[in-house]
């Protein structure tokens, strides 16, 4: 098969806008206002935004048609239109965080990923729908309507980042920030076809950020190709002084890796975890997956991590407390004002016992040696992002091979495991199933985002960009 490759000035891309500024074919304004037509055209179906930043973008935006008819663009991302998930501060705009609770918060201060993309000359294009506190995978929301699935607008986005992955495949946004704590950014990227990468825990800053369970938590970035998803982390990563998260790991230029050879690695593909639930379809489509890799060169066997269900298992009582811990004013005060489900979730949390917590804090180095000898034997692994397609907005389970699975465990199994060992991951679009994508995750050796993103980019070079969805509003639920 013949490379195809993105093309050069593809306008859903952040690389294409920037080859067509610098061309002079088009300017910053006239793609901010083109993001706004599209959310003015699309987000009565898709809801996936919470606050459009019109004015203030379209001034961000002549800001950037300056620069770079002076020649001096401050970089890959200046004048881009970029969404943000609507629990990450930006100075001055309402934060609800898909809750009613707040409803009426107004941020005082920029989060670290809004100054970073500032001092960038990114635009900011909006806030994003999101599952209420990023508790949940469906992006289901009783506040602010649920994000609809651009490729069938009956489904569930995923989530909770599901108005960011919604934003970037319809191209309203070339880009968006989202959050990962059990899945939440590689969930919508599989359900939505886009990128969606979980960073190593501590290459990002979380200052500035609605927390869910903070030893957890990872800011991550939704993007069309590798080479958007690289631009965008290489802005908002590095160490941060007033944030004793982030670590002092070397910072690597993740675009110039891009353009270095490529070495076929060694892939390990998961088979075993939870294979009773997941969908034949599913694995039909990573069997598929598998041999487009082979095709790259790469070098593919089997493997049935023992340390996976216990990562699982682990993470519950962290993920479970330390949100509980937060959420505890709320639900003493105001308990009514949450959605049903995530009250629910935030309830669990008191019936975590001390010393499960603390056992399952101690136990992560013995899982991350267990997980650091597998990467001995391959240099990244390959697992679904869910195990089943992305299901409808009123079905409450999925049938997988006779059984009954919690949309629940269908979404969040697969994921999981690997933020509770801190690793990255990233997911891309690996086929499509009932008419919605679907998608594989890679998961990468501790802070090798960058070889994460050199594989995703040779995939696409071979097999083509990956296709967009067409909405033609007004499309009815």
């Amino acid at each position: 098969m013949t490379p195809r490759g993105p093309p050069a000035a593809d306008p859903r891309t952040i690389r294409g806008l920037g080859a067509a500024y610098r061309a002079g074919s088009i300017l910053p304004t006239a793609a901010v206002r083109e993001s706004l037509r599209r959310i003015d055209l699309l987000n009565g179906t898709l809801n996936c935004f919470i606050t459009v930043l019109g004015d203030s973008a379209l001034k961000a935006a002549e800001e950037s048609d300056r620069r770079f008819r002076e020649g001096s663009p401050l970089g890959p991302l200046d004048g881009v239109p970029i969404a943000v998930k609507d629990l990450i501060y930006i100075d001055g705009v309402r934060c609800t965080a898909g809750s009613k609770i707040l409803a009426s918060n107004v941020a005082t201060y920029d989060a670290e990923v809004i100054r970073r993309l500032k001092l960038a000359g990114a635009v900011l294009i909006g806030t994003t729908n999101l599952h209420e506190f990023a508790a949940g995978s469906t992006s289901i929301n009783p506040h602010f309507g649920s994000v609809r699935n651009p490729w069938d607008v009956r489904r569930i986005s995923g989530g909770s980042s599901g108005g960011s992955a919604v934003a970037v495949a319809t191209g309203m946004a070339a880009g968006a920030l989202g959050t990962d704590t059990g899945g939440s950014v590689r969930i919508p990227a599989g359900l939505c076809g886009v990128l969606g990468l979980k960073p190593t825990y501590g290459r990002v800053s979380r200052l500035g950020v609605i927390p869910l369970a903070s030893s957890l938590d990872v800011v991550g970035v939704l993007a069309s190709t590798a080479w958007d998803t690289g631009a965008m982390l290489q802005t908002i990563s590095g160490h941060e002084k007033e944030d004793v998260t982030t670590a002092e790991a070397e910072l690597p230029d993740f675009l110039s890796a891009l353009s270095g050879p490529f070495s076929p690695p060694r892939i390990g593909v998961i088979r075993g975890y939870m294979q009773d639930t997941i969908d034949p379809v599913v694995e039909h489509d990573l069997s598929s997956f598998a041999s487009k890799l082979r095709e790259l060169g790469c070098s593919v066997g089997e493997v049935s991590p023992d340390w996976m269900g216990e990562a699982y298992d682990r993470w519950v009582p962290i993920r479970r407390a330390e949100a509980t811990a937060f959420h505890r004013r709320w639900l003493e005060s105001t308990p009514e004002l949450y959605g049903d489900d995530v009250r629910r979730l935030m309830e669990l949390g008191r019936d975590i016992l001390a010393v499960d917590y603390v056992a399952a804090i101690n136990a992560r180095p013995s899982v991350i040696e267990r997980f650091s000898a597998t990467m001995g034997d391959f240099d990244f692994l390959a697992l679904p992002t869910t195990t089943v397609p992305a299901p409808l907005l009123d079905q409450p389970s999925a049938s997988v091979k006779g059984k009954d699975v919690s949309l629940y465990s269908a979404m969040n199994r697969l994921p999981i495991p690997f933020n509770y060992v801190g690793c990255p991951v990233l997911s891309i679009p690996s086929g499509q199933a009932n008419g919605v994508p679907l998608g594989v995750q890679l998961v990468g050796r501790l802070f090798d985002e960058a070889g994460l993103l050199r594989l995703a980019q040779a995939y696409e070079e071979r097999f083509g960009p990956y296709p967009s969805p067409q909405v033609s509003p007004p499309a009815s639920p």
